[in-house]
C-alpha cells in the first residue's frame, strides 16, 4: 500500500512510498483512512525536529489528524463494526497511570509522531478502545475533531477554573491567532456564549477575518491595531513566546490564560517581571493544554455539528486546500492564507 513517510531527524526526507499493509491484532482494528488533517506538528517532523519511528522502522507515516472508515475487526473487537466512521485519538498510554492526555513525556506513544504509525497511508491499524464513533451527518467535517479536541480541553480548563475561582461564568475571551486553532477555540467560545475578540496579522477582509466575524465576533488586525482592553479568558494559539506575555498583559483580575502552542525558545522579551508580578497581584492562571481525552472527541464532534447548524456550515469552510495521495507534497507545502489541509484518501 502507498503511505506518506519521513525519516524522523533526517530534515526533507518525507516521501510516499510503498509499505506493508498492516493487519489488525487482538483489541485493534484496521482502518482505511478517508480525510488526514495536516499541522504544523507534521511541519515540524518533516524540517527534522521532533518524531520517532516505531521500533525497528526507519520510517514513520505521518498522519494524526484522521476520519476513517473500519474495514477490519482484530480478535474481540466488540465496540465497532465494519463501515463505521470513526475518529481514532492519537496518544497511547505507556504505563502512565495517569489519564492518557495527562501522561508525562516518555510515557505515551502517539500515532503519526512518536513510536506509531500514523493514518496518512491507504491502510492503518489502531486500538478500537480509543475509537470515537462519527454520525454520517458530519463526515465531511469530521477530520476536524482532532485539533479541535485539544481546544476543546483547554477551553473547559479555562471555563472551569475561571468559574471555580470567581463564582461566577467568564464573560470575555481573547483569542490570540486565526489558524485553524485559535478558529476553532472562537467557535467552542461564541457556543458557550461569551464575547470573543480574535486577533491576526491578516488584513480585515482576509478569510480568516471573515470567519471571526461570521461567528459574531471582533476581529483585530495585529500588523495596524493594538489590543486593547482585558479579558475573562485568553487562549493563546501562535506559538509565539511575546504574544503569550501579551495575553497575560491582557488578562482581567481572576482571569486564565490557556496556552495551546509550542514556544520555542530565544528571543527578546520586555518587562517580564513587571508581567509576573501583575500576575501574582491580580490572582491571574496561566495553564498550558496538550492531547486531549475521548470526552474532548466527543464534545468536538457535538459542536462541530452544532456549529454546523447555528453558523450556516463554517467549519467547513476552514478547509482551504485538499490534495490526494498521488499530490501529496502539495498538502505539505505552507501558506500564510492556508487554513487547514486536507489530504484525502478516498
Amino acid at each position: 500500500m502507498k503511505a506518506v513517510t519521513v525519516m524522523p531527524g533526517v530534515p526533507e526526507s518525507l516521501r510516499l512510498r510503498d509499505v506493508p499493509k498492516p493487519s489488525p491484532g487482538p483489541g485493534q482494528v484496521l482502518l482505511r483512512p478517508l480525510k488526514v488533517g495536516v499541522c504544523g506538528t507534521d511541519k515540524e517532523i518533516i524540517e527534522g525536529k521532533y518524531g520517532k519511528a516505531p521500533e525497528g522502522s526507519d520510517y514513520l507515516i505521518l498522519g494524526h489528524e484522521a476520519l476513517a472508515e473500519v474495514a477490519e475487526l482484530g480478535p474481540g473487537v466488540d465496540n465497532v463494526s465494519p463501515g463505521d466512521l470513526v475518529v481514532p485519538t492519537v496518544r497511547r498510554p505507556l504505563n502512565c497511570g495517569l489519564p492518557v492526555d495527562y501522561c508525562p513525556v516518555g510515557r505515551y506513544l502517539e500515532h503519526g509522531i512518536w513510536g506509531l504509525h500514523g493514518h496518512a497511508a491507504e491502510y492503518s491499524v489502531t486500538d478500537a478502545a480509543y475509537l470515537v464513533k462519527v454520525p454520517k451527518e458530519i463526515a465531511d467535517i469530521a477530520v476536524l475533531t482532532e485539533p479541535l479536541s485539544v481546544v476543546e480541553k483547554g477551553v473547559e480548563l479555562g471555563l472551569n477554573l475561571y468559574q471555580s475561582r470567581l463564582g461566577r461564568r467568564p464573560e470575555t475571551a481573547l483569542v490570540l491567532g486565526a489558524g485553524p486553532v485559535g478558529l476553532l477555540a472562537a467557535m467552542v467560545l461564541r457556543l458557550a456564549g461569551l464575547s470573543v475578540t480574535a486577533v491576526a496579522t491578516r488584513p480585515p477582509d482576509s478569510l480568516k477575518a471573515r470567519l471571526v466575524k461570521e461567528l459574531g465576533g471582533t476581529y483585530v488586525d495585529a500588523a495596524h491595531e493594538k489590543i486593547s482592553g482585558t479579558y475573562d479568558l485568553v487562549v493563546e494559539a501562535t506559538g509565539a513566546s511575546a504574544v503569550a506575555l501579551e495575553g497575560l498583559e491582557r488578562l482581567g483580575p481572576g482571569g486564565v490564560e490557556v496556552l495551546l502552542g509550542v514556544y520555542p525558545p530565544g528571543g527578546r522579551l520586555d518587562d517580564v517581571g513587571r508581567l509576573l508580578t501583575d500576575a501574582v497581584l491580580n490572582n491571574k492562571l496561566v495553564v498550558g493544554s496538550v492531547n486531549a481525552g475521548l470526552r474532548h472527541f466527543e464534545a468536538a464532534l457535538r459542536h462541530l455539528k452544532e456549529a454546523d447548524d447555528r453558523f450556516g456550515g463554517w467549519p467547513k469552510k476552514l478547509i482551504t486546500k485538499t490534495a490526494t495521495l498521488e499530490n501529496y507534497q502539495e498538502a505539505y507545502s505552507w501558506t500564510h492564507d492556508d487554513i487547514k489541509t486536507v489530504l484525502s484518501i478516498e
